[in-house]
């Protein structure tokens, strides 16, 4: 009995077909014939082996060396994988400053599972029209451990990373560096993860942006993302007037800009800055505008030249709360506020904020808190330490009956 039993088994064994293995990877310069030298222009066999991967199915390696091209790398077909060496081994130039390195789009279509990592990329020239990445209409996307830009020989990028449409697109552990338009770009996109992320912009750009969520990003998850210099860290918008970004939530994500704003709301829904951070910009730290719902928690709001918080217009369900708000209006000081809220705002509470002289920064700030004089109404400012500020700790100028002010220090 125990004979027939192990006899049936090896019976078995000897019939499964064997697992067919995966092709290796395509090699542009043994399979595809790219030199990676510098000096030979490599976008056609770079070109050749996506195109032939997109029939295999198999990933393109691009090996270390510096790849020269003149004109765009498109990759149009779904499950697309081309990976370097290193982000610091393997480099892709463009020399055509109107050409994007990767165009990544199918003529609208949706284009899924493309992955692109381990390369450095930028342009030979210094502001170049075209993009570092175009992505369009794309679908569980991976951008990992990539350098998009050079300081160090100020190949600046047009923007890094633009993605227009599509879902579930990652930024991993990459850098990007000198773009002269915006460092990251995102519209119409549900789903958006930025992870360990490195944005060094231009010390003397009036112009460049760090991140930028325009209209229909809805789903954004940021942690330790990093921007500095230029003109503005993160800026959210609606240009289409339609469905503005939505359903934020930031962690440990830092802007340090120079010449404008750290973060600029002009137009978002349900955002979430935790354990955050504006400081150094020349205008204000935060500008908040047309938004419902935003919710600034244990961050630092430090050493902006305007105001450390602007609250404008248009703003309304804003929590300011566990917060560090201090040496702001540096550039002229005792003309900026702490917290600075304009006429009409209404619906908001600031809470539990220590705002003033703190963390070895200057007593600059005239007001911790100042609410200007109108009809604001419908809020709570309790429980906020508010000394060494130089016109002092609060004035509220508001008109409304539903308010509640207490217990500030």
């Amino acid at each position: 009995m125990i004979r027939t039993i192990f006899a049936g088994l090896g019976a078995l064994l000897l019939s499964v077909t064997p697992a067919i293995a995966a092709p290796r990877d395509l090699n542009v310069q043994t399979d595809c014939g790219a030199k990676g030298d510098g000096g030979s222009d490599d976008t056609d066999k770079i070109q050749a082996c996506i195109s032939r991967a997109a029939h295999s199915g198999q990933a393109v390696y691009i090996p270390a060396g510096v790849y020269r091209l003149s004109g765009q790398l498109r990759i149009a077909n779904n499950h697309t994988t081309i990976y370097g060496t290193s982000s610091s081994t393997t480099t892709l130039v463009q020399t055509n400053g109107t050409a994007h390195i990767f165009n990544i789009s199918n003529d609208g279509h949706p284009i899924d599972r493309i992955q692109i990592r381990d390369l450095e990329m930028f342009f030979s020239t210094p502001n170049p029209k075209g993009f570092g990445i175009l992505c369009n209409n794309c679908w569980r996307t991976y951008f990992q451990q990539l350098n998009i830009g050079r300081a160090a020989t100020n190949a600046y990028m047009g923007t890094g990373i633009w993605v227009n449409d599509g879902n579930q697109v990652f930024v991993q552990d990459s850098v990007i560096t000198y773009a002269s338009r915006e460092s990251l770009y995102f519209t119409e996109v549900g789903d958006v993860f930025l992870s360990d992320v490195e944005i060094n912009q231009y010390d003397d750009s009036t112009s460049s942006v760090g991140a930028v969520f325009d209209t229909g990003v809805g789903g954004i998850y940021a942690i330790n993302v990093n921007i500095t210099g230029g003109h503005t860290g993160f800026l959210f918008q609606n240009t289409q007037n339609k469905v503005p970004p939505n359903f934020g939530f930031f962690t440990n994500c830092l802007a340090d800009t120079l010449n404008g704003v750290g973060w600029n709301f002009q137009s978002a829904q349900s955002m979430r800055l935790t354990n955050s951070w504006s400081a150094t910009a020349a205008l204000h730290g935060v500008i908040v505008k047309n938004v419902d719902g935003l919710s600034i928690t244990d961050s630092r709001i430090y050493n902006n030249g305007g105001d450390g918080i602007l609250v404008e217009p248009g703003a309304r369900n804003l929590t300011i709360k566990d917060s560090t708000i201090t040496g702001n209006s540096r550039g002229a000081p005792r003309r900026h506020y702490g917290i600075n809220v304009s006429p009409g705002v209404s619906d908001f509470q600031i809470m539990g904020n220590m705002i003033g002289q703190a963390d070895g920064f200057a007593n600059s700030q005239a007001y911790g808190i100042y609410i200007a004089p109108g009809a604001s109404d419908n809020y709570m400012i309790v429980a906020n330490e508010v000394r060494r500020n130089l016109a002092g700790g609060l004035q509220n100028g508001a008109t409304g009956a539903n308010k509640v002010v207490a217990n500030n220090l």
